[in-house]
């Protein structure tokens, strides 16, 4: 009996999600020895109560990010970015 083929891309049912998608761009490009820039879509920032540092952290969406961090230490918090965006690999 013949062995199944397995496919990775696309999934049987459904949308294709946007993170599939560039990476089996990704893929095809790195096969054919197109070099690919990393996104700069990575923010470092630190949180705040007042002037004092209470954590930092990285996010790809600085307000989204500061709205969980006000649910969980109170409305007085606030973010402040540093730096300047960056890769994801470049922020840890």
């Amino acid at each position: 009996m013949p062995r199944q083929r397995v496919v990775k891309y696309p999934p049987k049912r459904g949308k294709l999600s946007k993170s599939t998608i560039e990476r089996a761009v990704k893929e095809v490009l790195e096969a054919r020895g197109v070099p690919i820039k990393p996104k700069r879509d990575t923010y470092k920032y630190h949180l705040k109560r007042g002037s004092k540092i209470i954590q930092s952290g990285i996010t790809n969406d600085l307000d989204r990010r500061e709205k969980e961090h006000r649910r969980n230490y109170g409305k007085e918090v606030h973010i402040q970015q540093v730096g300047n965006r960056t890769t994801r690999e470049g922020a840890t």
